[in-house]
């Protein structure tokens, strides 16, 4: 047994590094904390469900308000049981684990083993005869470090959170599996390995791993369709379409439009592009409705109609009645709710903007504008304003586009096209988001098209290390300076800095296409991807600790690593 283990760690070190540091980083940043009020709601959703109910019974969470819709007076939450569903082996499995010497120190012990792998598969690359040593030296100093402070959380009160965040952990680890392979196959490994640090490191992609919603999961599934779609367009094997269609279902069960916006694309590609005979479309009609039986499922459970779709039931209007949990979490505004805003003021935070509704206006607040507190994908990740270089170079190489190209070009313009109105209550009704939940996806489609120039993927595979360290540098450089003048109006120095970055990518890129061999153009550029990539890090951690510091008190908030929720504290008792 010992001895397979170690020649699948060797056999497929890269892949596992990327698997393991994902998971090392997104459980470094877990905790007990629920960053949205609908959260509060899903917790909800689970408790009752681990209890075999449907309808919310009992309150786990104090939420007065928040996504609930009423059908023939039994309470419902508004949102998919998908997750949920996936949560809930995990949720017994810790409650064991719990009973028998503690969740708390599971999870920390599996961080600790996921920082040992690492070291141990990194010195194996390097060719380090004292590669075992070192792995176990890693995971006893990072395990002995944490438990000098280990308290344990209370597994009753903050269980089904714990339970949620962990699976949504794994899945997002998953998904940066599905991008190197996705990448891997289609471009290179060099390639591959960007695509995945940046997914982890320059997109929400991170964020929203540690959180209880379902968007990784809905992108997940969407990845792995992609993925399957292009394994059937290189093997030319059934099967391969036939798990496209199954994940799109289960995508439609997860969010409807992302499902339905996949579906579309994946049928008008396989119905346009290929001849299909009568009994191929019979099979996949077969594959779509079973893939549909859970989504048909709840929805008959909870409205009666298989067809009914709990995403149009309007929201209740009605007080809420369910019995209070005896280990009921309670959000208590925080005491420094005034100190806490005027700090957001200072950050550079902006309340009440006006919004335009066209087309647009949405487009170009949901791509690239600054609206009040909001940023665009290309303000979140500069890098991927590279993307739309890409049709300067199609035109200008009068280069076909192939099926991948125009699958991830049919998703996208179906994708904005089905959330017209959504990306609007989005801009309208979230003026405190940095970046838009509903559109992660998207950050990889933007990726795929960037890295398909020639001339950028070459320059990247060329120039990773240098890429990589720059970042690092530019990250500490960028943090040291907001430290320093802190607090600093963070959101508006971003939006000049990510702008003229974005600026500068463009125009060098657009240049690059036709003068392709003058060494100063791919210093600047690989000096301007490095900050595109510096800054996105930077947005997202510092995300991360406004949210943690201003939303709830750090008594509402058990981190799982003693010593980052020590800091947490430290930091809030010097800020307020």
């Amino acid at each position: 047994m010992y001895k397979k283990i170690v020649k699948l760690l060797n056999s497929n070190q890269i892949p596992l590094i990327l698997f393991f540091s994902s998971l090392f980083i997104f459980i470094s940043f877990a905790g007990t904390r629920m960053f949205f009020s609908d959260e509060g709601v899903i917790v909800t959703q689970f408790y009752n469900l681990v209890h075999g109910n449907l309808d919310l019974q009992v309150a786990k969470v104090q939420v007065e308000r928040g996504i609930y819709i009423t059908v023939n007076d039994h309470l419902y939450g508004k949102f998919s049981y998908s997750l949920l569903i996936l949560s809930l082996p995990v949720y017994f499995l810790l409650g064991l684990i719990d009973s028998l010497y503690g969740a708390h120190l599971f999870l920390l012990q599996l961080w600790a083993i996921s920082g040992g792998i690492i070291v141990y598969l990194s010195a194996k690359i390097w060719k380090n005869k004292n590669a075992a040593i070192a792995g176990l030296a890693s995971y006893i100093i990072l395990l002995v470090i944490n438990l000098r402070y280990f308290e344990p959380i209370y597994f009753p009160k903050w269980g089904e959170i714990i339970s949620i965040e962990f699976t949504n952990i794994f899945i997002s680890s998953f998904l940066v599996l599905t991008v190197y392979f996705l990448f891997r196959d289609m471009f290179s490994n060099k390639i591959a390995i960007f695509a995945s640090l940046f997914t982890i490191f320059a997109t929400p992609i991170s964020f929203y791993s540690i959180t209880l919603k379902h968007h990784s999961l809905t992108v997940f599934l969407t990845l792995l369709a992609f993925y399957c779609f292009y394994k059937y367009t290189e093997k030319k094997d059934n099967k391969f379409i036939y798990y496209a269609y199954a994940l799109a279902g289960l995508c439609i069960w997860t969010r409807i439009v992302e499902g339905v916006a996949l579906m579309v694309s994946i049928l008008l590609m396989d119905m346009l592009f290929f001849r299909r005979s009568i009994r191929h479309i019979a099979v996949i009609s077969a594959i779509i409705l079973v893939s549909l039986i859970p989504f048909f499922t709840f929805n008959q459970l909870i409205l009666g109609s298989p067809f009914s779709i709990i995403e149009e039931h309007p929201l209740t209007d009605t007080p809420m009645r369910m019995q209070i949990e005896k280990n009921m979490i309670t959000l208590n505004e925080s005491p420094f709710k005034v100190q806490q805003t005027e700090l957001l003021s200072k950050l550079g935070y902006i309340w009440n903007v006006d919004i335009r509704a066209g087309f647009f206006d949405i487009f170009s607040y949901m791509m690239i504008l600054k609206l009040g507190n909001t940023f665009g994908i290309l303000l979140i990740s500069p890098f991927l304003i590279i993307a739309f270089a890409f049709i300067v170079d199609r035109i200008r190489s009068r280069i076909k586009l192939d099926n991948i190209d125009k699958l991830f070009g049919l998703y996208f313009i179906i994708y904005i096209l089905l959330y017209k109105d959504h990306l609007l209550s989005i801009v309208r009704d979230t003026p405190m988001a940095l970046e838009y939940r509903y559109l992660l996806v998207l950050y990889i489609i933007l990726l795929y098209f960037a890295l398909r120039i020639n001339a950028v993927r070459e320059l990247i595979e060329n120039n990773l290390k240098k890429i990589v360290l720059l970042s690092i540098i530019f990250a500490i450089i960028l943090a040291s300076i907001l430290i320093i003048i802190y607090p600093p109006p963070f959101m508006k120095i971003y939006y000049s800095l990510s702008f003229f970055t974005i600026c500068m990518l463009l125009v060098i890129t657009l240049i690059k296409l036709f003068v392709n061999k003058k060494k100063y153009l791919d210093r600047s550029m690989t000096f301007f991807m490095a900050l595109s990539l510096a800054e996105a890090m930077i947005l997202l951690l510092y995300y991360y600790w406004v949210i943690t510091v201003t939303y709830i008190a750090p008594s509402d908030n058990h981190t799982i690593l003693p010593v980052l929720e020590n800091g947490l504290k430290w930091m809030f008792q010097i800020v307020f």
